[in-house]
């Protein structure tokens, strides 16, 4: 028997604030969430995305930011932790301070499931992370394996060897004489350089429509479908085809029995990068065409890693439930490879009800997920 999925609270932190109204308000406001960071300057890259409004002086920052959201999110939808689920993602192991202080990414897993029912799963896939971990506890609750899970992700980003290796793979945004440090990401961009890490995480409370009904609680958004691919073509580029992009949403499609006109929005990965965001214009292209709405977070608040697909998730439950696409911060000139509808300047009421958030990780390992306006 399959189940229809819904979404019945939310939790975000991110550089634009520590809820998800703080996060949809920013972007709506196009305001800045990325800015210079004491901590990094004499590096290359200075500027990032730091979660404001909550004390993270503690060792592990990624429990807190993730123990936080989750809260927020069982609070909201009134359930309770021991008869829920939980698949949460993360990117990488969490190094504080000096080099022996360490973190391993499972043993922050470890302490955020130990309350959790089953299942407890561990998601780890890159930069796709945060919308597989939906995307699989979509799965379980369709096929009535579990009622209720907790699914999204987070990372924190900002440190020194994060850093580094980025800018070696030339994936990250260095500064620029003259330029604020407001401006390091342009998604899809003719003068796009790269993206700015940030600190973040998001957290949704994945239920089937049957367990709401019986609690009395009314759902937020419904998810309908699900598509996930791995193109294995390169460690640190995707094919200029976006072949396994154009896959993965294919396949969100098939499941959800939906059509590509049915689609009436998009919430890009758009990270800023160059080869990135041209496979990615071209996959959306080939699934969507070039005239449905589409919007990057990333200008506004940077690359959360793990956390990335979640905080895009709740933007886009934000579109289904008001109608609205925020726009993508930063985007002046759209490069002529990139030739879709972007939403630039201003937010643009469109009324559209049917989102697509896509993700795409390095290593070629890509998700898409696909949310609608619920209708009882």
């Amino acid at each position: 028997m399959s189940h229809r999925v819904v979404i019945t609270g939310t939790g975000a932190l991110s550089p634009l604030g520590a809820t998800p109204a703080a996060l949809w308000r920013g972007l709506l406001d196009g305001r800045a969430g990325i800015r210079s960071v004491a901590r990094l300057a004499g590096l290359e890259v200075t500027s990032g995305g730091e979660v404001g409004e909550i004390a993270l002086d503690r060792i592990d920052r990624d429990e807190v930011i993730a123990t936080r959201a989750i809260d927020d999110a069982l609070r909201e939808s009134g359930r309770d932790a021991a008869t829920t689920g939980l698949l949460w993602g993360t990117a990488l192991d969490t190094y504080t301070g000096a080099p022996m202080v360490h973190r391993s990414a499972g043993a922050c897993f470890t302490t955020l499931a130990a309350r959790f029912g089953s299942p407890r799963r561990m998601i780890a896939v890159a930069c796709a992370t945060g919308t597989a971990a939906i995307g699989e506890a979509f799965r379980l609750v369709r096929e009535g394996r579990v009622q209720a899970c907790v699914a999204g992700g987070s990372s924190v980003m900002l440190g020194r060897h994060y850093l580094f290796g980025f800018h070696a793979l030339r994936a990250v945004a260095a500064d620029v004489a003259g330029e604020p440090a407001d401006r390091a990401c342009k998604p899809f961009d003719r003068d796009r350089r790269g993206f700015a890490l940030a600190d973040g995480a998001g957290a949704l409370v994945i239920e089937s429509l049957e367990s709401a009904g019986r609690r009395g609680v009314e759902p937020i958004a419904e998810l309908v479908g699900y598509g996930s691919s791995q193109d294995a073509f390169d460690l640190n580029r995707p094919p200029a085809d976006g072949g396994g992009a154009v896959l993965a949403m294919q396949r969100a499609l098939s499941d959800s029995q939906l059509g590509p006109s049915a689609i009436e929005a998009v919430n890009a990965h758009g990270t800023g990068t160059h080869v990135g965001d041209i496979a990615e214009a071209s996959a959306i292209q080939t699934v969507l065409g070039e005239h449905v709405p589409v919007s990057s977070l990333k200008g506004a608040i940077g690359h959360t890693m793990a956390a990335a697909g979640a905080l895009e998730a709740i933007a886009a439950i934000a579109t289904c439930r008001t109608g609205v696409v925020p726009p993508t911060r930063n985007l002046v000139h759209p490069d002529e490879a990139c030739r879709l509808d972007h939403v630039i300047g201003a937010p643009r009421e469109t009324g559209a009800s049917c989102v697509v958030s896509v993700s795409f990780g390095m290593g070629g390992q890509n998700a898409a997920i696909i949310l609608r306006r619920f209708v009882s």
